[in-house]
């Protein structure tokens, strides 16, 4: 509030009370007090009007009141008689017989005063706060190109006040009015942004423009300039480093493209390499199997005939019996060693057919118990042979039917069987099965050798690779290094999956999982599945 002051003179309402009564109204407070009362009132009491009657007062009593209450927000009413003499006090109105009405009218009258005058202070306070906040320069300018405003940066920059100057002249060390000047489309209502390099210091502005219309007065232009030289730095720095970027990129792609280029080619060569490798390969050990089974059958019917016809006869002399048994031995050592080449021979043709695509696969419904039965008599020999090792079947009687070839079931069976024995020495391999959720089987070959170590266990499944079981790595090894590689590709090319496990306490755990045949057909009706010929591949 403005804190107006009335001194009503001989108005009919003489009762302060009742005229503070009859001036409420809704949002402002009225109250009626005493001359001595008002001089004593808090400053945080009062109301919004106050009515003091002053009939009987000395004027030295209004006059200290007046001064007790400068400046306060709060409207006040002195009821005097008709013929007082009023205090000169500036800002004191006086009025003459007005009613309560009419003093209810000069209050309202105030109250929208007050309400401008809120309002004025408050658009000041926000453009003080503006002015003082924006870090740029603000100008406003006239039509004639003249300063009629500048912020404290702009003064600063120019080292006076420039108000009254030419605006191109203070701002940018002109003698003509700039050619980018926005007056023309401001002054008909556009805001105009652009950036200037301004000639006064070379930096780089951001400049917005409007038309400023104040009441009573010509149009001003408003402008506020925000120095963008950084930024501009900056991006500029940017775009260097982009194109830089750009070159750099396009030099190593093309780079990358040449080797690419060359990968191909080299990758080409290498599968032309690959491809006359596994025929090579495969023409060699196809060619060899006929020599081998020669020599092997030679070598056995040899050393039979020996041993039945000759040896009789090296009894006469110490001297013949030894010849006659070293001789005997080194016909086993090449039955043996024949036997290991034409495993070896035969694990490279199947490698070779696998992965050349040309191995006949000959998929039918079978009964998976039915090949374990044929795989487990195919290996028996060599359990039989070793006194200390025991063949454990542990499977139930009736297991899901599988849809695939049971010649590369029982060949996978075979292997994982013979790597065992060979490889445990004494204790026991057993042979396991169950169905998995998922309609899954399950194949387990376990047993209580050394083991394979963790880290191990996945490359035992590479071609050639031959792993040490336990501490202790064997000084013969009678295998080839295919034969897990050949049983990985055939459990994966039926979407199967095949690992190793560790054993507790010791020992391997060969897994084999297989998705069972969900189709239709009559299992029990499977032909009868029987032993493997002699030259099935084990390693």
């Amino acid at each position: 509030m403005t804190g107006g002051r009335l001194l009503v003179c001989g108005g009919p309402d003489r009762d302060a009370r009742l005229l503070a009564a009859k001036l409420a109204a809704p949002g402002r407070r009225t109250a009626a007090f005493s001359l001595p009362t008002a001089l004593q009132l808090a400053r945080d009491a009062l109301p919004d009007v106050a009515v003091v009657p002053c009939f009987d007062a000395p004027p030295g009593q209004l006059l200290e009141l007046l001064a007790w209450w400068r400046d306060l927000p709060v409207h006040v009413v002195f009821l005097l008689e008709a013929d007082a003499a009023a205090p000169a006090w500036s800002g004191l109105r006086r009025f003459s017989g007005l009613d309560a009405a009419s003093i209810a009218a000069v209050c309202d009258i105030l109250a929208v005063c007050d309400d401008a005058t809120q309002a004025a202070r408050q658009a000041e306070t926000w453009r003080e706060a503006f002015i003082a906040a924006f870090p740029g320069f603000i100008v406003a300018c006239d039509r004639k190109h003249r300063v009629a405003f500048a912020n404290a940066p702009v003064i600063s920059r120019n080292g006076h006040d420039p108000v009254g100057d030419p605006c191109h002249k203070a701002l940018h060390g002109r003698d003509a009015p700039c050619p980018w000047c926005p007056w023309d489309l401001a002054e008909s209502g556009q805001s105009v942004t652009m950036e200037i390099q301004s000639p006064l210091d070379g930096r780089f502005y951001s400049m917005t423009s409007t038309a400023l219309r104040l009441p009573e007065r010509e149009p001003l232009l408003l402008s506020l300039y925000y120095d963008i030289t950084d930024r501009n730095m900056a991006l500029s720095r940017l775009k260097s480093l982009n194109r830089d970027l750009e070159r750099r990129v396009g030099e190593r792609t093309d780079t990358l493209a040449r080797q690419a280029g060359d990968l191909a080619e080299a990758n080409a060569r290498l599968r032309e390499l690959d491809s006359l490798k596994s025929g090579f390969l495969a023409t060699v050990t196809h060619d060899l199997r006929t020599p081998l089974t020669s020599v092997l059958g030679f070598a056995k019917l040899t050393r039979r005939d020996f041993l039945k016809d000759f040896m009789p006869f090296s009894e006469v002399s110490d001297k013949l019996r030894r010849k006659g048994t070293r001789i005997a031995e080194n016909l086993g050592i090449i039955e043996a060693e024949g036997a290991r080449l034409t495993r070896l021979v035969n694990d490279f043709l199947d490698l070779s057919k696998i992965e050349s695509g040309r191995l006949d696969w000959n998929d039918r419904v079978i009964d998976p118990c039915a090949v374990a039965r044929a795989a487990i008599d195919a290996v028996s020999g060599e359990y039989e042979q070793n006194q200390a090792m025991a063949l454990v079947v542990d499977m139930p009687p009736q297991l899901p039917p599988l849809c695939l070839d049971p010649d590369r079931l029982m060949q996978v069976l075979v292997n994982l069987l013979t790597n065992a024995v060979r490889h445990t020495g004494e204790g026991e391999v057993t042979l396991s099965a169950q169905s998995l959720p998922g309609k899954r089987l399950e194949l387990r070959v376990s047993d209580t050798g050394p083991g394979i170590v963790a880290a191990e266990r996945e490359r035992i499944f590479e071609k050639y690779h031959q792993a040490g079981r336990g501490d202790t790595t064997p000084v013969e090894r009678r295998g080839t290094g295919l034969g897990l590689a050949i049983c990985k590709h055939i459990v994966e090319r039926y979407g199967g999956s095949i690992r190793a496990e560790d054993r507790t306490p010791h020992g391997t755990a060969f897994v084999v999982e297989l998705p069972v045949w969900t189709g239709g057909g009559d299992p029990s009706a499977m032909p009868e599945i029987t032993r493997p010929e002699p030259d099935l591949p084990v390693s």
